[in-house]
């Protein structure tokens, strides 16, 4: 176990003064590439891509709750991000063959599907419903809850995977809304597709859902009944973006969207008669090779709460691990996996006292959030070949080159991954060097 002793008083504490954690997962950003331009961390402004105007929620959240600029991805892609994150642990058989499917060498994407490719204690859905625990999955697909028939899985299993999808809202047709993280498409006002996305602005088209409305809809109801579950895990996939394929929504437009669902969200709970019992935990799925001066592994992460400290710059090393295992210390889950029970829980960002505890108000992104590529965007035509419809189909590094481009113009240099990026070259880096900016200290 880890040999580290909670601080005197800390709110992460099973029976503590937190009842209510809400679990948000997002998509491959690098913390150089939209917090890089915060003074007071470990950044580098040169690298950052989608800056305060683009995300001023998240902007503003890491300025008055926690900023954490040191928290690493244990994954190398979204396959085994999504089970770091509902796992805290990789199946053998994922590690070994999801590297086959991005190198497009014919390999299915049936992660999920199987139980040879699940983790071996389950998820941590799973894992709840034997603890216990209420919860309820807000779009999360690797669950335990594949509807494929599989001679592998036991009776025990496909129960309780029906159990799951029970406490789980992905799509079903007629009282579900809120669909999983694998879905990416965001054609607007054309009617034939249903827009899945983290929010969006007024006046948006009728066929299109907002991510953050179903869970509105669903917490409200929650709220009435006394009856909010201890653990909620949401996604906001959409600042993974499509790239600059014509006729989708800009990469501006989609990460702003993500960001003002994210401010939403926020808002919402911390307006609520539940804000002094609840954790907010936002981090990315993985980095997938980003740029990043310090390590492409390196993601945005918050935890907001009443109880974290207010304008803190918090240089400690964390990891996905950090961030579940806090979770699982609040709702009183036991630790799986090794890695869970070494992980370093997130104390250093929380005080004793709810001394953060007036609510937040959402930032509407100032650029237009419905705005589509056109032909003439930078890198239309590299995108419009590939296969940006889906999450995750295409190399992380080929659509971080078409983001460069999209915002510093057709004929610039994107920079190369971040240090110990996945099957690196560290040669290949040499002659393009990652500028930096030095941060702050401890606040």
């Amino acid at each position: 176990m880890n040999s580290q002793s909670p601080p005197d008083g800390t709110p992460i504490r099973r029976n503590g003064p937190i009842k209510h954690v809400f679990y948000v997962v997002k998509e491959n950003r690098t913390y150089d590439q939209v917090l890089g331009d915060d003074p007071r961390g470990d950044g580098s402004p040169g690298l950052t891509l989608f800056g305060k105007q683009i995300t001023p929620n998240l902007h503003a959240l890491a300025r008055r709750f926690p900023l954490l600029d040191h928290v690493y991805a244990n994954s190398e892609a979204s396959i085994d991000g999504h089970y770091w994150t509902a796992a805290g642990a990789v199946s053998d058989n994922v590690i070994k063959n999801w590297p086959q499917n991005y190198a497009g060498r014919g390999r299915p994407y049936d992660f999920g599907g199987y139980e040879v490719s699940a983790p071996p204690r389950g998820y941590i859905f799973e894992r709840m419903l034997d603890a216990d625990v209420p919860f309820f999955n807000y779009g999360e697909a690797l669950a335990g809850l594949s509807p494929l028939p599989d001679k592998d899985r036991t009776p025990e299993q496909t129960q309780r995977g029906a159990q799951v999808l029970a406490n789980s809202d992905i799509g079903a047709p007629t009282t579900g809304c809120y669909e999983s993280d694998l879905s990416n498409s965001t054609v607007l006002g054309q009617g034939q597709i249903q827009v899945y996305d983290s929010s969006l602005p007024p006046g948006a088209p009728a066929t299109a859902h907002s991510r953050f409305a179903c869970f509105r809809n669903r917490f409200q109801t929650q709220l009435s009944n006394g009856n909010v579950p201890a653990f909620n895990y949401l996604v906001l996939p959409n600042n993974h973006t499509e790239g600059t394929t014509p006729g989708r929504r800009t990469p501006n437009a989609q990460v702003a969207s993500n960001d003002w669902g994210l401010g939403q969200v926020v808002g919402l709970i911390s307006h609520s008669s539940i804000w002094r019992s609840s954790l907010i935990l936002v981090l990315e799925d993985d980095s997938q090779d980003g740029a990043d001066h310090v390590d492409a592994h390196r993601i945005p992460a918050l935890a907001i709460s009443p109880y974290t400290r207010r304008g803190a710059v918090v240089h400690d090393r964390y990891d996905m691990l950090s961030f579940l295992r806090t979770a699982e210390i609040v709702i009183g889950l036991k630790a799986a996996y090794l890695g869970e029970a070494l992980a370093v829980p997130l104390y250093r960002a929380f005080t004793s006292q709810p001394l953060n505890d007036e609510p937040y108000n959402a930032i509407m992104p100032s650029v237009d959030m419905t705005q589509t590529n056109t032909a003439s965007t930078p890198a239309a035509g590299a995108s419009a070949n590939l296969p940006l419809d889906s999450p995750d189909r295409v190399p992380q590094e080929e659509l971080d080159r078409i983001l460069w481009k999209y915002v510093h113009g057709q004929h610039s240099v994107p920079p190369p991954p971040g240090p110990n990026a996945s099957g690196q070259d560290e040669e290949a880096g040499e002659d393009l060097p990652l500028p930096r900016v030095g941060g702050g200290g401890d606040g």
